[in-house]
This record gives C-alpha cells, structure tokens and sequence, in this order.
C-alpha cells in the first residue's frame, strides 16, 4: 500500500514538524533582517511553498514509488547532484568575483584622495579614535 495509512496522525506530526524552527526559520529571519519586511515574506511563501511540495510528495507516496523503481531513484539523485554541483560552481564563481572587486584598489584608500589627506595605504594601521580626558563628565 502505497501513501499515509493514518491520516489524522500524518496531519498532526506535519503540523508539528512545520512549526518547529529550523533551517527554514533561520532563512526566513536573515532574509527580512538584511532585506526588509516585503522580501522576508517573499521567502516565507517560498519556505512555505516547497513544504507544500513536499508534503504532497509524501502523502502520494513518492517515496515508496521511488524505492520500488531503481532507474527513477537514479534519474532524481543524478539530478540533484547536478543541481547541488551548479550551486556550488555559482557561489565559487561569485565568492572569486567579490574577492577580485575587493583587492582592485589594492595601494590605496579613495577616501583620502577626495578629501586632499595623504591617502592611506592598505598595510598602514587604522586611524585611533580620539581619547577622552578626564575633564567630561558623562551621563553617570
């Protein structure tokens, strides 16, 4: 037999399962956090969408399809190790692009150019922040 036997307690775990916070949670948040509001539902409808999928997948027993039917199993795992090789190609591709863009300017700080200072190399220590004498009284 193929699918849920027992609907009631599938729906129950499924609830639960969802609910609790994970990696889905952790993306929701940092999304809305770095991106605002708008985007942090965006990726709370894509979270939620996917879950959907999923669950549809396992109601119908996919799983038990794809236990059954060796050439099928085989046709989804090469696939998504294709598709988690094209992730990985990407975010090499883009971490060698952001590292190329940061040492471009290599010898110097624009910021001391415009201002007419003395530009500061990248080797050079970073400017102190000015020290507090004694003689301010703070809000203690």
């Amino acid at each position: 037999m193929l699918g849920v036997t027992d609907l009631p307690t599938y729906l129950v775990g499924l609830v639960l399962i969802v609910l609790l916070p994970g990696p889905n949670s952790l993306y929701v948040l940092s999304v809305a956090a770095r991106r605002g509001i708008r985007a942090g539902y965006t990726a709370a409808a894509g979270v939620w969408c996917g879950d959907t999928v999923l669950m549809v997948l396992s109601a119908a027993g996919v799983a038990s399809l794809l236990q059954a039917n060796e050439l099928l199993f085989g046709i989804v795992k090469y696939a998504g190790a294709g598709y988690l090789t094209w992730l990985a190609i990407a975010m090499l591709r883009t971490a060698r692009s952001l590292w190329r863009s940061r040492h471009e300017g290599e010898g110097t700080v624009a910021s001391g150019e415009a201002s007419g200072a003395p530009a500061r190399r990248r080797t050079d220590p970073p400017p102190r922040p000015p020290r507090w004498s004694g003689r301010t009284a703070g809000p203690w």
